[in-house]
C-alpha cells in the first residue's frame, strides 16, 4: 500500500534495531530530555511548548497522552506561531488525520522560519515546505488559501534556505502551469527565470564504456574549449562529440542518438561583481566552476547523493560551469545563497576567456552534508532528537532511506515514541541494505509498535488492515477500513483505499457510493475524481461522467481524459477534436500532431492523417516514429525504398532512428537472405530417396537438414537464417518434439510434414508459452525456418562475435548440415574450427565474401563416460573479428568494481563478525570473516553483499568481499584460466578459457587467493585446476600474478593397524585424514548423515571397499568445524576374515585396492577423458600376525608412472608384521584419445595389478 504520508515524507527508520544480533543499538538519548521539557506544561511560551510537543512525538520516552496535552496547551496560545510551535502542531495534526489544520500550521512554520535564528531552521523549513506541497489535492483550496504566502516567501525567503525555496518555486510552477491558457515562450521564460535555470546549455558525450566506473573518471571534456569531436576511446572505438540538443524550460536534452556512458554539460555566465552562488546540476556526479570542483558525488560513498548543490565565490567577469552527468539531459540552476534566482546572463561561446579571477569553493550548502559525512566516518552525532528527525527527513526526500535510518537509529529503541516508529516503518520499506523479507517483517513490527504507542495515528492502523487483507482476503479488510474512514473523514487515502477495495471485490453499489462521497469531499483531488469517473463509466452513467470529466479538466487542463474516453468509445471524430484543443493550448507538445494523425487514420481519413504527419514532421524532423509511419504508408503503396530514405533523413536530422532501422533490417534481412533459402520439400524427397537405397540415420530422430546462412554487415549487425528439418524416428522423439518454443524473429516455416506430403501447422493458444505440433507421429517431418536479427555489439562494427555452429550432436544423426556466412571483404575474419570440418567453399561477391561449410551423413556423436563437454570435440565452426583478451579484460575491470556504499551499520556488523581477531592482523581478520560467512550465509541469488550479510542468504562471495571492504582490507576480483580447459584455437576461445573467478586478498603478510562458495572449503583453498595458473587481477593495469597454494593437497592419508588372530579375524584401528577437495566433500557428506546412522554409513560406504567384511565398533570425527585442518576419522572395527584358508595355506586378502581401471572402462576412446579432480592417497597400514603364522620373507613392491601420474608401492615385511606403504598421485588432467589414452590404460592396469594382490602366508 502507498499512503500519502509514506510518499510525501519518506519517513525515518532503522531496520537494524529490529535485527537480533545485527548490530549494537546506537546510544539512545535519555528520556530525561522529555521529562525536563514537560515543565512547559502551563507555559505561555509557544516555542517552549512546541519543543515539548515535538519531544513527545519523536524523542525516546515520548508519550501519546503527554503529546495530546502539549497540543491542547498550544491551542490555548493561538497567537504563538513560532517555528517549533507551528511545526509541532502541523506534524501532530497530520499524523492524527487532520490534513487541513496541518497545512495551515506548515505554512505558519514557513513564515516563522524566514526570521528564525535556530541552527536547524533550514531543515525545519525544508520539511514544512515539502510536506505542505505533499498535501496538494488532499486539502481543498490549498493553493488558493496559501498562494499569497508562498509567493511572498519565494520573493523574500529570508532564512528559509535554498532547498525549501526550491520546493515552493516548483509548487508555484505546477499551479501556474494549470492556470495558464497557452504554454508559450513567455510562460517558459517566466518559469525558467523564477527557478534560476540557465538558458543555453551544451552537451557532449558519451564518454567511457557505459559502466558505473565511468562516473569517477576524467575525460577530455573537462578541458575547454570542446572540439566538435573528441579523440576515440581506444577500447570502445567510439568518439564522443558535442551533441545536438534542445532546451525546454530548464532541461536541455540531446536530440541525436548516443551510446551509454557519461556526458558533460557546460555553460558560461557573466557576473557584474563579486558574489556567492549556489550551483545545482540535475544528475551531476561532479561540478566545476572555472575548473574548481565544488560538488563531487562518488556513488560508492555512503550518503553522497544529498550533495545536490555546490557553493562558490566568483569574481567579476565570465565563468565556465561544467558538470559530469549520468545521461544526455541536464539542467543547471544558479541561485543566491538564500535560494532566490541569481539572474545571470549566460552564453555558450567556448572561445571567449573565462575565470580571469579565480573561483573559490565555499562550504557545502547542502543542509545535512556535515552530519552525513560525520556518520559515514563512524562518528557519533551530538544533536537533539528533533534535529535527527529533520535530517533523516531530508535524507529520505533525497531517496537515501538507509542514511535516514542511521540518523534516526537512536530514536527507535525500546522507549521509542509513536511518531518515530511510524516514520521508521515507511523508511524501512525502502532501505536498500535490507533483504525483502527482513524489510517486510521490520516494517510490520514498526507499525504494530506505533499503533500500540498511539492508537489515534491513522497510517500504521491502515497499513496493518491492508497487510491483514493480504493474508486473509480483501473481504476481511472492508469493515476495519470503513471504521477508519469514519474516524478520519478528512484523510483522502483512506477513502481511496476503501473505494479500490470495493472495485476489486466487484461491489458496484458500495464502490459508487464511496467514490461519489470521496469526489464530493475532495473536489480538487485528481485521484478522487478519477476514481469516481471510472465508477460512472463502468456503470454506464455517461452524462454524469461527462460532468466529472469537465471537473477533472479544470483541475488539470493538460489532462487527456476526454481523449482517452473518446478513444475507448472508438469515437475518432471526438478524439481528433479534443486533441486539437490540447494542441492549441500546448503548441510545444510535438507528439500531438502524430496522435491526431493516428486518430484520423483509425477514423478512415488516411489523407488527412498523412497531412498531419507531415506537419508534425516539419516541427520535429528528428522524430523517427513519425517518419516510420509515413514511410510505412509509402511502402504499402509500392515504394520499396521508402524505409531506407526515412532512415537516412532521420539520421541527417539528428534523430536516433532505432525503430526505422529495425523495420529495414527485418524486411531487407529477409529479402537479402532469400537467395539462400532451401526448399524443404526437395530436401525431404532427396532424403527419402537416400533411405530407399537401404541406408538409415541412427538416433531417436534424424536431423535431415540443419542449415544456416548468416549475413554480417560492416557495422557488426547481422541476419541469421536458420532452417531445420527433423524426421521423427521414435515415440521418444514424439514426446520430446511435440511442444516447441515459438522461434525468435521472423518465422518463415513452422509445420509438420506428413509422409503423404500433407502439411499441418500449429495454432497458437493465448497464454500458452509453447506451440503444439499437430498430430506428430513416427515417420513425420518437423520443419522450422526463421530469421533473427542481431544488433551490433560494438561501435561501428569494431568487434563481431558470430554464432558457434555445430555439425553433429549426441542423440541425432545429421544427414545434411551446412553453415553459410556472408561477411564484409574488408574485415579480417577470424575462423575457429574444431574436429574434422572440411574446408569451406569460398566465393567473392562484390564487397562480401561467401563461405560454405557442409558435412553429410554424420552419425550421432559418441557418448563416453567421463568425457569433456561435447562442445570441445563436436565438429564446429565459429567466426568473428576484433576479439581480443585485453579488450575483454578492460571491460571486466569496469564491471568488477564493487559500487555498494559502505553503510556504517554494516561496519558495526563487520566488527562484530570478526570480534576477537587482532584488527591489525589482516589475515586473521579475513579468516574470521571467511569462517562467519560459511557458517551463517546460505548460498543464494542475492548479489548485494549488504543484503547477503543481513539476510544471511545470497552470494557468499559478495558477503565476504563486503565485510573486508568495510574493514579496510584490500580485496580484488581475479580471473584465471582453468588448466583443464581445452587449449585455445584462436582469440575468441582464448577469452572463454578464463572461466575461474577468485578473490585476491592482500593481507600484508602475503596474498591469499580465495573462493567463497563451498560451505566446507578451508580458508585460502583454491581448486586444483587453477593452482599455479596465472591470474589476471581485475583492476587498473590488469596485473598478472601466479596463484600460489603452498601446502594444499586433495587426498586421503590412512594410517592403521590390524591385529590378526589365529582364526583369521582381526581387530582393526584406522585413522583417516581427508584434505582439500576430499575433505570438503566428506564434511558435506557427514553434515547430512544423522549421528544415529554414522556407524552404518562408515561401515557400508567407506570401509567395505578397503576392508571387506569389516564391522564398525566405534567412529570418532575430529576437526569437523576446523576447516583449516584435515578432517580426521578414527575407526575401530572387527574383520571376521582378514585371512582366509587356501589350498596353499593362508591368504591375506587384497586390502585398500585402487580399482583405477574404473577410470578407463573403454579400451579406446573417441573423446578426451577428463580427470576433473586431483587425487592423492597415502597408506601406512601394519598387519601384525600371531607367531603361529609364518610371513613371507619379502613381498612385491614397485612403481608405475605415466607422466605426472604415479603409483608407488613399498610394502615390506618386518618380524611378525606386514607393512603396506603406498603413495598414489593422480593430478587433474585431460587424457587425449589415441596414444595418450592407450598409455593411460596401460598405467591403470599395471597399477591395479601391483596394488590389488593377495599375500600368501604359512603356518
Amino acid at each position: 500500500m502507498v499512503l500519502r504520508k509514506a510518499s510525501a515524507v519518506v519517513a525515518l527508520a532503522s531496520a537494524l534495531v529490529f535485527v537480533p544480533g545485527c548490530a549494537k543499538e546506537a546510544a539512545s538519548p535519555s528520556s530525561a530530555l522529555v521529562r525536563d521539557l514537560r515543565s512547559a506544561s502551563g507555559s505561555s511560551d509557544g516555542e517552549k511548548v512546541g519543543r515539548w510537543l515535538l519531544a513527545e512525538l519523536y524523542a525516546p520516552g515520548g508519550e501519546a497522552k503527554q503529546a495530546a496535552e502539549a497540543r491542547k496547551q498550544l491551542d490555548k496560545l493561538p497567537n504563538q506561531k513560532g517555528l517549533r510551535a507551528s511545526l509541532g502542531r502541523a506534524l501532530a495534526d497530520e499524523g492524527h488525520g487532520l490534513p487541513k489544520s496541518a497545512a495551515t500550521h506548515f505554512a505558519q512554520a514557513l513564515v516563522a522560519a524566514r526570521e528564525a535564528e535556530d541552527p536547524e531552521t533550514e531543515l525545519a523549513a525544508w520539511m514544512a515546505a515539502h510536506r505542505l506541497v505533499a498535501l496538494r489535492g488532499a486539502v481543498p483550496s490549498l493553493w488558493k488559501t496559501h498562494k499569497k504566502t508562498v509567493e511572498d516567501l519565494i520573493a523574500k525567503p529570508g532564512r528559509l534556505g535554498w532547498r525549501a525555496v526550491a520546493e515552493l518555486v516548483e509548487w508555484w510552477a505546477v499551479e501556474s502551469f494549470d492556470e495558464v491558457k497557452v504554454i508559450d515562450q513567455a510562460y517558459d521564460a517566466e518559469v525558467t527565470a523564477r527557478m534560476g535555470c540557465v538558458k543555453g546549455l551544451r552537451l557532449a558525450g558519451p564518454f567511457g564504456h557505459g559502466t558505473a566506473a565511468d562516473r569517477r573518471r576524467s575525460f577530455p571534456a573537462e578541458t575547454a574549449p570542446w572540439p566538435l569531436v573528441f579523440p576515440a576511446d581506444p577500447h570502445r572505438g567510439s568518439a564522443a562529440r558535442v551533441l545536438k540538443s534542445e532546451q525546454s524550460r530548464c532541461v536541455a536534452q540531446a536530440t541525436e542518438p548516443s551510446l551509454d556512458g557519461v556526458f558533460y554539460t557546460e555553460t558560461y555566465v557573466t557576473t557584474e561583481a563579486e558574489r556567492d552562488l549556489v550551483v545545482a546540476v540535475q544528475g551531476a556526479v561532479k561540478v566545476w566552476v572555472d575548473d574548481v570542483p565544488i560538488v563531487e558525488r562518488d556513488l560508492r560513498g555512503w550518503g553522497v547523493w544529498q550533495r545536490f548543490g555546490g557553493a562558490v565565490h566568483v569574481g567579476k567577469g565570465r565563468h565556465r560551469i561544467l558538470a559530469r552527468i549520468v545521461n544526455d539531459s541536464a539542467s543547471i540552476r544558479l541561485l543566491n545563497l538564500d535560494g532566490t534566482p541569481a539572474k545571470l546572463a549566460s552564453d555558450t561561446s567556448p572561445e571567449a576567456p573565462y575565470g580571469l579571477t579565480p573561483a573559490r569553493a565555499l562550504p557545502s550548502p547542502n543542509p545535512i552534508d556535515g552530519l552525513v559525512t560525520a556518520l559515514a566516518a563512524g562518528k557519533e552525532l551530538d544533536v537533539d532528537p528533533f534535529t535527527r528527525v529533520l535530517a533523516a527527513h531530508a535524507a529520505a526526500v533525497e531517496g537515501m532511506q538507509d542514511v535516514g535510518a542511521v540518523i534516526l537509529e537512536p530514536l527507535v529503541g525500546k522507549e521509542a515514541a509513536a511518531y518515530a516508529l511510524e516514520l521508521s516503518a515507511s523508511m524501512v520499506s525502502r532501505d536498500p541494505a535490507l533483504p525483502d523479507e527482513l524489510r517486510k517483517r521490520n516494517e510490520k513490527m514498526a507499525h504494530q509498535r506505533a499503533t500500540a504507542a498511539d492508537p489515534k495515528m491513522w497510517i500504521p492502523r491502515a497499513w496493518l488492515v491492508l497487510d491483514e487483507a493480504e493474508q486473509r482476503g480483501l473481504v476481511e479488510s472492508v469493515e476495519p477500513m470503513r471504521k477508519l474512514v469514519a474516524e478520519f473523514p478528512d484523510v483522502l487515502e483512506l477513502g481511496d483505499q476503501l473505494t479500490r477495495i470495493y472495485a476489486k471485490l466487484g461491489w458496484r453499489a458500495e464502490r459508487m457510493r464511496s467514490a461519489k462521497d470521496l469526489a464530493t469531499r475532495f473536489p480538487e483531488s485528481m485521484p478522487a475524481q478519477r476514481l469516481y469517473l471510472a465508477a460512472l463509466d463502468d456503470d454506464g452513467a455517461l452524462a454524469e461522467a461527462d460532468t466529472i470529466a469537465e471537473r477533472i479538466k479544470k483541475l488539470d487542463p493538460d489532462v487527456e481524459i476526454d481523449i482517452d474516453r473518446a478513444l475507448a468509445r472508438r469515437d475518432w471524430k471526438a478524439a481528433v477534436a479534443e486533441l486539437k484543443k490540447l494542441q492549441a493550448r500546448r503548441p510545444d507538445r510535438k507528439d500531438l500532431a502524430g496522435r491526431i494523425a493516428d486518430a484520423l487514420t483509425r477514423g478512415g481519413d488516411p489523407s488527412a492523417a498523412a497531412e498531419q504527419l507531415e506537419k508534425a514532421l516539419a516541427k520535429n524532423p528528428s522524430d523517427s516514429g513519425l517518419r516510420l509511419r509515413l514511410a510505412d504508408r509509402a511502402y504499402a503503396k509500392g515504394d520499396l525504398s521508402a524505409l531506407r530514405r526515412a532512415l537516412a533523413d532521420t539520421l541527417q536530422a539528428g534523430g536516433k532512428g532505432t525503430d526505422i532501422r529495425e523495420a529495414v533490417e527485418l524486411l531487407e534481412g529477409a529479402s537479402a537472405l532469400e537467395p539462400y533459402r532451401i526448399d524443404g520439400r526437395s530436401v525431404v524427397k532427396a532424403f527419402e530417396a537416400w533411405e530407399k537405397s537401404g541406408k538409415h540415420m541412427e538416433g531417436v530422430s534424424a536431423r535431415v537438414l540443419d542449415y544456416s546462412a548468416v549475413w554480417v554487415h560492416p557495422d557488426g549487425s547481422s541476419e541469421m537464417l536458420e532452417h531445420e528439418i527433423l524426421k521423427i524416428q521414435s515415440q521418444e522423439a514424439v514426446g520430446k518434439e511435440s511442444e516447441q518454443e515459438p522461434p525468435s524473429g521472423l518465422v518463415l516455416r513452422l509445420r509438420v510434414i506428413k509422409p503423404d506430403g500433407s502439411v499441418l501447422e500449429p495454432e497458437p493458444v493465448g497464454g500458452k508459452p509453447t506451440l503444439t505440433m499437430p498430430h506428430l507421429e513416427v515417420g513425420d517431418y518437423l520443419e522450422i525456418e526463421h530469421i533473427t536479427n542481431q544488433a551490433p555489439e560494438s561501435f561501428k562494427g569494431r568487434t563481431y562475435r558470430g554464432p558457434h555452429w555445430f555439425f553433429r550432436e549426441a542423440d541425432k544423426g545429421y544427414w545434411r548440415s551446412e553453415f553459410v556466412t556472408i561477411t564484409p571483404k574488408d574485415r579480417p575474419l577470424e575462423i575457429e574450427t574444431l574436429g574434422s570440418v572440411p574446408a569451406p567453399k569460398v566465393v567473392e561477391k562484390s564487397t562480401f565474401v561467401e563461405r560454405r561449410w557442409r558435412m553429410d551423413e554424420s552419425p550421432p556423436a559418441p557418448e563416453e563416460p567421463d568425457s569433456v563437454s561435447p562442445r570441445e570435440f563436436l565438429p564446429s565452426v565459429r567466426i568473428g573479428w576484433g576479439q581480443s583478451l585485453e579488450d575483454t579484460l578492460a571491460r571486466l575491470v569496469d564491471v568488477a568494481t564493487d559500487e555498494t556504499p559502505l553503510d556504517p551499520r554494516l561496519k558495526r556488523r563487520a566488527l562484530e563478525i570478526v570480534s576477537g581477531a587482532n584488527l591489525s592482523d589482516k589475515d586473521a581478520v579475513a579468516k574470521r570473516a571467511y569462517a562467519w560467512v560459511l557458517e551463517n550465509v546460505e548460498e543464494g541469488q542475492e548479489s548485494d553483499g549488504r543484503r547477503s550479510i543481513l539476510g544471511k542468504s545470497g552470494s557468499r562471495q559478495a558477503a565476504f568481499s563486503h565485510i573486508l571492504r568495510q574493514l579496510g582490507i584490500p580485496v580484488d576480483f581475479a580471473i584465471a584460466r582453468n588448466k583443464l580447459a581445452m587449449p585455445p584455437r584462436g582469440k575468441m576461445s582464448e577469452v572463454e578459457g578464463y572461466d575461474a573467478l577468485l578473490l585476491r586478498v592482500d593481507t600484508g603478510r602475503g596474498v591469499r587467493w580465495i573462493t567463497v562458495r563451498d560451505k566446507f572449503a578451508p580458508y585460502a583453498y583454491v581448486p586444483a585446476e587453477v593452482r599455479g595458473q596465472t591470474a589476471v587481477v581485475l583492476k587498473q593495469g590488469t596485473p598478472r600474478e601466479t596463484i600460489s597454494a603452498a601446502g594444499v593437497s586433495d587426498g586421503i592419508v590412512i594410517q592403521g593397524r590390524a591385529d590378526l588372530r589365529e582364526d583369521g579375524s582381526a581387530q582393526v584401528e584406522l585413522v583417516q585424514q581427508f584434505t582439500g577437495k576430499v575433505g570438503i566433500s566428506m564434511r558435506g557428506i557427514f553434515d547430512k548423515v544423522p549421528e544415529s546412522k554414522r556407524f552404518d554409513f562408515v561401515e557400508t560406504r567407506l570401509l567395505a571397499r578397503n576392508l571387506p567384511g569389516a564391522r564398525v565398533r566405534d567412529v570418532k570425527l575430529e576437526n569437523m568445524a576446523q576447516l583449516g585442518e584435515p578432517l580426521v576419522m578414527k575407526v575401530k572395527a572387527e574383520v571376521s576374515q582378514l585371512v582366509r584358508p587356501d589350498a596353499r595355506g593362508l591368504v591375506l586378502k587384497s586390502l585398500f585396492p585402487l580399482h583405477l581401471a574404473q577410470l578407463a572402462t573403454l579400451q579406446t576412446r573417441q573423446t578426451p577423458l577428463l580427470l576433473g579432480a586431483s587425487s592423492h592417497f597415502e597408506l601406512d597400514f601394519q598387519i601384525v600376525a600371531p607367531k603361529s603364522v609364518r610371513l613371507p620373507a619379502t613381498i612385491p613392491s614397485g612403481t608405475v608412472k605415466d607422466g605426472e601420474r604415479i603409483v608407488d608401492v613399498k610394502d615390506a615385511v618386518a618380524g611378525q608384521s606386514i607393512r603396506l606403504l603406498r603413495t598414489i598421485d593422480l593430478p587433474a588432467a585431460r587424457v587425449q584419445p589415441g596414444a595418450e589414452y592407450a598409455a593411460f590404460v596401460d598405467f591403470v592396469q599395471k597399477a591395479d595389478t601391483l596394488v590389488e594382490r593377495e599375500i600368501l602366508l604359512g603356518r
